[in-house]
């Protein structure tokens, strides 16, 4: 159970890292402008599933797979998050990045779980959802509604602070 958990941690500290670094050569201006294609959610998925299928048939062969497969693992998770980032335009980065520091976070806290640490699993956990309460304030900030953020339905009443004071209507 713990090999299990702890490829899935491997797995998205990789994804997260290459997207963050993705994230920030556009931030940089190294990269210009988003990437897509046709079919890329698709191909995303085929990537990730690849990953999942990989880090599954290492965590049945005990560890003994092989450099070649680990390092394939790697490959396809790291694969996985440029291609989860490249289709984002500029403007959206600094959430993103937000976003990717979190999925950092909680792979952290996934490993204080397999190394049973405490402190890596609390630091892990604290970070993870610092980033995801500040990407969630920076993505309606910057009305990134559409990608990150669910939008609420139109009947959804707004908070009394939020409210507009309502006319009085004639009998």
């Amino acid at each position: 159970m713990e090999f299990y958990v702890l490829m899935l941690a491997n797995l998205i500290g990789a994804a997260s890292l290459a997207g963050w670094l993705v994230a920030w050569a556009k931030l940089d201006g190294r990269i210009k402008k988003p990437w897509r294609f046709r079919g890329q959610r698709f191909h995303n998925a085929l990537v990730l599933l690849a990953a999942l299928v990989i880090g599954s048939y290492i965590v049945v062969a005990d560890g003994d797979a092989g450099l070649g497969l680990i390092g394939l693992f790697f490959v396809a998770a790291l694969a996985f998050g440029a291609l989860m980032t490249l289709p984002i335009g500029g403007t959206d980065m600094p959430a993103v990045i937000s976003l990717h520091n979190a999925f950092i976070g909680l792979a952290a806290g996934l490993e204080g779980f397999v190394l049973q640490s405490p402190a890596i699993m609390i630091a892990g956990v604290v970070l993870g959802s610092a980033g995801t309460l500040l990407t969630l304030r920076m993505a309606r900030t910057v009305s990134v509604t559409a990608v990150i953020v669910p939008k609420q339905p139109r009947h959804a009443r707004r908070p009394a602070l939020l409210r507009r004071p309502r006319r009085e209507q004639p009998v």
